[in-house]
Parts: C-alpha cells; structure tokens; sequence
C-alpha cells in the first residue's frame, strides 16, 4: 500500500495532484508546526505569487486562521477536494493525520503504520534533506521516489489545455 502524505497546500500545482493520483492513500498533515513562506498559505500561478494572508503565531495548522477569519485547513482541504474531483481523483483515498507527540520521520512511519502503509511516496531529495531512511527500514516502510510529469500549477493546464486533458495527464 503507497501512502503520501502532505501539510494542505493553498491551491496546490499538479505534481501534489500527480502524488494523490498514484498513491492508495494520501495523508493531510495538519498536526504540524504552520512554515512561514511555505506552500499553505500562498502558490505560484503564470510567474505570480497568490498570497492568502495567515494571523501571527507558532500554531499547528489545523488551528491556523487566514486573516479574513477563515480557517486555513478547513479552505486548503475544500481546494484540494475540489480540485481532485475535476481531475477525477477518487477523494476516498484523502484521510489525515492525528495528534502525537511523534516528530520527523518517527510522525511519519507512525502514520504509515496506521494506514497499513509498507510505501511511501516521496521527493527523491527527501533522504537527503529530513527523512530518516533508518527508521522508515526499522518499520519495514519502503521509499518510493515521486517523479513528477508536470511541473505547471493545476490552474495554468486547466487554461492552457482544458480539463480533460489535463484530467488525461494523470495516466
């Protein structure tokens, strides 16, 4: 079983889509620390910057609020949801995260143990930047390299060449 598992990006490019499609389960992480100039509260659409402007504070996501007094969670996983349903996504593979006291890639095989998870689909660099390769053997969880075919924002495609096509570039 390939598990992904991502913070809910604010309108997120078609490689996260990319991921959803070729995983049985993707995770959202809301239980983790808000970063500051991260992808949950601003993307890149044709060279521009979308920003939806977050409250001040060290807060896990799920308790962070954009300034307009929304929940930032609650918008980012309605887009996601959204957007996997134009694409076709199934969005019964969508489940999230849980609260622990886990950290780094301890938090992330806890999640792949919950899930049934023996794979875990991931950037290429990620052994070499924060993941732990020790401790995802320890649990028996394989690392598989996500390879994205894409690397335009899901609203560019959507208006360069249509939905369904873009739909078609998951397979």
């Amino acid at each position: 079983m390939i598990i992904s598992i991502h913070q809910p990006s604010f309108m997120p490019w078609m490689p996260y889509f990319e991921k959803i499609h070729q995983s049985d389960i993707f995770c959202i992480l809301q239980h983790c620390q808000f970063e500051k100039n991260g992808w949950t509260n601003r993307c890149k659409v044709n060279d521009k910057w979308w920003t939806n402007p977050v409250t001040k504070g060290k807060i896990p996501i799920k308790d962070k609020v954009y300034t307009n007094g929304t929940n930032l969670a609650d918008v980012n996983i309605s887009w996601i949801i959204a957007m996997c349903k134009m694409l076709g996504i199934d969005t019964n593979k969508i489940v999230y995260d849980f609260p622990t006291d886990k950290k780094g890639t301890e938090r992330l095989a806890e999640i792949c143990v919950k899930y049934n998870a023996d794979k875990y689909l991931t950037n290429p660099d990620a052994v070499n930047k924060y993941l732990d390769k020790k401790v995802l053997d320890s649990y028996n969880i394989e690392i598989v390299p996500f390879i994205s075919k894409n690397n335009k924002h899901v609203l560019e495609l959507f208006n360069d060449i249509g939905i369904e096509r873009t739909r078609g570039l998951l397979q």
